[in-house]
């Protein structure tokens, strides 16, 4: 988060801690049958998962337009062209043009 906008205000990070409203030291008050429901849904969820078909995977070439390799010696000679204009600019200057 951003510092507040004043300047000599506090600084707010904007942090919330987690607050559960229940005393820290209390244990999670959780029945067995209920742990032992949860655990036989998560395994059941996890075989529906396991058995299920992965989809087939289709191997394609990533796509790159035709005329990228002209692109690419475009954007080289304008490159080289900057370049040949600064140094030229910095010969002219070193050699008193």
């Amino acid at each position: 988060m951003l510092r507040s906008p004043s300047l000599f205000g506090p600084i707010n990070s904007g942090f919330v801690p987690f607050a559960s409203g229940a005393p820290v030291d209390a244990p999670a008050e959780l029945d067995d049958s209920d742990a032992d429901a949860a655990e036989a849904e998560a395994s059941e969820v996890v075989a529906r998962a396991a058995a299920a078909a992965a989809p087939p995977r289709i191997d394609i070439a990533p796509w790159m337009p035709a005329t990228s390799a002209r692109i690419r010696i475009v954007e080289g000679a304008v490159v080289a062209a900057i370049c040949a204009y600064f140094g030229w600019g910095l010969l002219r200057t070193l050699a008193g043009f």
